[in-house]
């Protein structure tokens, strides 16, 4: 039993008339030329890609000159109107279909027009089929198993097409349709993805937010309180003069409490507008990471701070920008690093690799558990809120690294110590 390829059924026969050799070998080359088009049309990205590759290489395999092409997919059309090499793409919605291509898209059925019927019905087609050298036009459904996929029109200025010709027409068509599905397809879930990943950002910013606004309401609404309570308590002890010596003392008092609260909430304030500084960014400057690390670690008097960096690592950036990241790390290093013996020894590092820069703050404390790492750089989130703490230094440190350095924060940590890195891409 012999095998056989697609091509051999265009082999001429031995004894044959040279006429019939001559048309076998006729077929061989349309049928390369069919076969070259095909796997040509498989490697493009784009409809666009796709209709440039088929109107500039239909005629080696038939005689076609105009075409137009539908392919449509769910509720969008994908429209090619090609003039030999002249080609435009269209995506519209399936109602906004012109009069022709909707009622060929209804009916769904191959029409063969010769030149006589191209005459009689050239008024109620498009101008590309209906130019005056057409002689032949061929109108076929394009299948995808039982499903319609798409109408390809075809129009010959050489002859009428023969059932040869309808063939490859069809296989050419089939092999557009099925890459335009499958490009329409993949822009489909691409902007489906898109679109789930904004409702997730935007779900997730909504909740940041709200957090940040109740948390800024919940801390200033502590000292503003304590301060209107005072002015009360004060208004009540200076309404009676009689008592003004009996009262002096807590008058006093209460001037320093109210002193007290009044700069917890003016600190606050002064903390919340660091989360905007990224907006002014200053201009990024030839940053040497080693003086720049020990320069920053000088500002930490009170903490054991240790500097790595390999010799001659270099990075243009924003260099206050990254001081206040660096500081809101350490800061948040003091509190929450402490070793087991109650020192706080920090390693201030910077590693190299071949798409960025990592400048790492490692301390030696006890770490975080699950729950604290998950929220680690959210707004207001602190496992120290009644000794002082508000929460919100690892979160304006991700708005800044991320705003004015292009860069990303991620926490690890374990029992042995805690590692906060900020990775820098490099340009």
């Amino acid at each position: 039993m012999t095998t056989s390829t697609p091509g051999d059924c265009f082999t001429p026969l031995v004894g044959s008339s040279p006429e019939r050799r001559a048309l076998d070998a006729h077929r061989a080359v349309r049928f390369d030329g069919l076969l070259q088009l095909i796997e040509e049309v498989q490697r493009r990205r784009s409809i666009e890609e796709v209709a440039r590759a088929v109107a500039g290489r239909w005629k080696h395999c038939s005689s076609v000159q105009h075409w137009r092409l539908l392919c449509v997919f769910q509720q969008r059309c994908a429209l090619v109107v090609a003039q030999g090499q002249a080609v435009e793409v269209s995506e519209l919605e399936l109602d906004q279909l012109q009069d022709f291509d909707a009622l060929m898209w209804t009916r769904r059925l191959p029409r063969h027009l010769s030149a006589q019927g191209l005459e009689a019905e050239r008024a109620s087609l498009p101008s590309e089929l209906a130019d005056l050298r057409g002689v032949g036009l061929s109108i076929l459904p394009v299948q995808q198993g039982l499903a319609t996929i798409g109408i390809v029109s075809v129009l010959s200025f050489e002859k009428p097409f023969d059932n040869l010709d309808r063939k490859f027409n069809a296989l050419v068509a089939s092999a557009m349709a099925t890459r335009m599905v499958a490009i329409l397809t993949e822009q489909s879930l691409t902007r489906d993805l898109m679109q789930a990943q904004q409702q997730l950002l935007e779900q997730r910013q909504a909740a940041i937010m709200g957090r940040l606004v109740n948390g800024v309401a919940h801390e200033l609404n502590t000292p503003l309180g304590v301060q209107i309570a005072c002015c009360d308590a004060l208004a009540a002890m200076v309404a009676d003069s009689g008592s003004a010596q009996e009262f002096a003392q807590d008058i006093q008092e209460t001037v320093v409490l109210i002193d007290q609260q009044a700069r917890r909430a003016a600190k606050m304030v002064q903390r919340l507008k660091q989360i905007s500084a990224a907006t002014a960014p200053s201009a990024p400057l030839a940053t040497p990471l080693i003086e720049e690390l020990e320069l920053i670690a000088q500002g930490y008097p009170d903490l054991d701070i240790r500097c790595a960096c390999p010799v001659g690592l270099s990075l243009i950036l924003d260099r206050n920008a990254l001081a206040t990241v660096l500081g809101e790390l350490l800061d948040n290093a003091r509190a929450h690093g402490r070793a087991a013996n109650g020192e706080t020894s920090l390693l201030l590092s910077a590693t190299e690799s071949a798409t960025e820069i990592r400048i790492s703050v490692s301390d030696s404390g006890a770490g975080f558990v699950t729950e604290q790492v998950e929220h680690f750089f959210d707004p207001f989130f602190t496992s120290k809120l009644n000794q002082g703490h508000i929460g919100i230094g690892a979160y304006i440190a991700k708005s800044v690294a991320r705003d004015a350095l292009g860069a990303s924060l991620a926490l690890h940590t374990a029992t042995s110590g805690t590692t906060v890195s900020l990775h820098l891409p490099k340009p």
